[in-house]
């Protein structure tokens, strides 16, 4: 059975879009990589960061050697699976519909088509591309790095403008990443992304060093488009 089927059964809610977006080197693309592995397929490109950090203080270069950056842009389609003892599961949506029919522990499920955008200024009109008839964003700081943290404000005039122009609610979440970095003692630590957004949306600290520390907010983020959605 395919997607179409299942949602014209009613089965899963329509398509819904994720737009991530976040400055330069705040960790995008490894959180996907994180959640769908390293065979997810990127633009990325091996930094020059001799010219990058020249012209971007929003990123701050650490671990310059194993560094990329996004070119322009990253798709792909995923499946969110909640289960009938709530528990929750991220997969590519090629890998698991089929697999769908024979399970009966599932409770709803939801497709989705994720957008993850270059961070750069120069790529910014790609923020403003995606985040057309977006149904939620996911926007994502470096959390050692006042600029790209105070740089969230610009991607929330963004959104307030596609909610004016759709008349939709777009549910948002912050995520403050690299907390792991608070060891070495340059880890901002949440509050300071809480204050510089003026408490407007949830803030989560997260790491790519820790899967686990993207599902709470990912699971309050669908939970929300469930709710809006069916």
């Amino acid at each position: 059975m395919t997607v179409a089927e299942l949602l014209r059964e009613g089965k899963v809610a329509r398509l819904l879009k994720i737009t991530v977006l976040g400055t330069s080197g705040s960790g995008k693309t490894s959180f996907l990589r994180a959640l769908f592995g390293d065979e997810f397929i990127t633009s990325d490109v091996k930094r020059q960061d001799y010219l990058e950090n020249k012209a971007n203080l929003t990123y701050t270069p650490i671990d310059v050697e194993e560094s990329t950056t996004t070119l322009s842009l990253n798709q792909l389609g995923a499946m969110v699976i909640f289960t009938k003892s709530n528990q929750f599961e991220v997969l590519k949506i090629q890998d698991g519909v089929d697999n769908l029919l024979t399970r009966e522990d599932i409770d709803y499920f939801m497709t989705f088509s994720i957008f993850d955008t270059a961070g750069q200024e120069r790529f910014e009109f790609m923020a403003d591309i995606c985040l057309k008839g977006s149904d939620a964003v996911i926007l994502v700081a470096d959390g050692t790095n006042v600029s790209s943290i105070e740089y969230l404000n610009v991607y929330i005039e963004k959104i307030k403008d596609e909610e004016l122009r759709t008349g939709k609610e777009i549910p948002v979440i912050i995520f403050m990443n690299k907390q792991d970095l608070s060891k070495k003692g340059i880890y901002l630590g949440a509050d300071v992304a809480r204050t510089a957004t003026r408490n407007e949306y949830e803030v989560f600290e997260t790491t790519i060093k820790d899967k686990d520390s993207f599902i709470l907010p990912l699971r309050i983020l669908i939970s929300r488009l469930n709710a809006l959605s069916f």
